[in-house]
Order: C-alpha cells, then sequence, then structure tokens
C-alpha cells in the first residue's frame, strides 16, 4: 500500500514535500485521496493521495517520487490529465511504480465526477521493464 507516512510524519509540511525514502531524495505526495486499482490480476488499495487542479490540468498523486534517478525508486502512482471538469477524457498519462517494477501509459480514459472529487479510469498500461501491457481499471475520491 503506498503511503506519504513511509517516509516520516508530514503533519506540518505543505503537500507534495521533499523527503527522503531509503536514503533517496523524494517529492512526497499526501493528502485525503483514496484509490482502487487494478492492474492485470492484481488489486490494491492507495490512501494519502493528492487532487490538484493547476493549469488547466488535473492530477492524482500518490506515494513518493524521485527526484533523482535510481535503480530502485519508491512506489508511487501519478495521473495527469488536461481536464478541469467533469466528463470524460481520453489519453490520460499514468506513470507508475509498484514493487520495483515501472509502468507508463497514455492509453487511459479518465472520467472525473462529482465536481472533480471522484473519478474513474480505464485502459491499459506499458512495462517499462518488459513487453507487459495488462488492463488498468481504477476508481479514486479525492
Amino acid at each position: 500500500m503506498l503511503a506519504a507516512g513511509a517516509a516520516g510524519p508530514a503533519s506540518a509540511q505543505a503537500c507534495p514535500h521533499p523527503g527522503t525514502v531509503n536514503g533517496q531524495s523524494v517529492l512526497i505526495y499526501c493528502g485525503p485521496a483514496k484509490a482502487k486499482v487494478t492492474i492485470g490480476a492484481t488489486a490494491f488499495t492507495l490512501k494519502n493521495g493528492l487532487c490538484k487542479k493547476a493549469a488547466g490540468n488535473f492530477y492524482v498523486s500518490f506515494g513518493a517520487v524521485v527526484t533523482q534517478q535510481t535503480k530502485h525508486p519508491p512506489d508511487s502512482f501519478l495521473v495527469i490529465a488536461t481536464a478541469t471538469k467533469d466528463g470524460s477524457y481520453p489519453g490520460t498519462t499514468i506513470l507508475m511504480t509498484r514493487s520495483g517494477k515501472s509502468y507508463i501509459s497514455d492509453a487511459v480514459t479518465l472520467k472525473l465526477s462529482h465536481g472533480t472529487k471522484a473519478g474513474t479510469l480505464s485502459g491499459s498500461m506499458e512495462s517499462t521493464t518488459t513487453n507487459a501491457k495488462p488492463a488498468i481499471h481504477a476508481s479514486f475520491t479525492c
């Protein structure tokens, strides 16, 4: 499970904020967002995420993202879409690292609802280390 708490308490810090995980400099995402994700046959939940609208884009972010190149990045899940209101947005970008495996996609459709406080994702991901192209289905709340 991805949780910002893995890098230490963040109660007095802005979100996202810099930190360290396993000696690596990271940007830690935090907040009230939760998600249920299924990639291929693997299902997991995420918590302590950040939903944000900025400069015509919508972001959902969980975990810790490295700020330098590394062989063993921490778990993270990032969604980036050109979206500012409820609706369907094909071509949404997802970047994910989970259990040492990295995935990327721009073949995902984001559907925002409830005043952009909830949504779903569906499509396919591509492994950056193998030829795997698993399906992804997810739902989230902000």
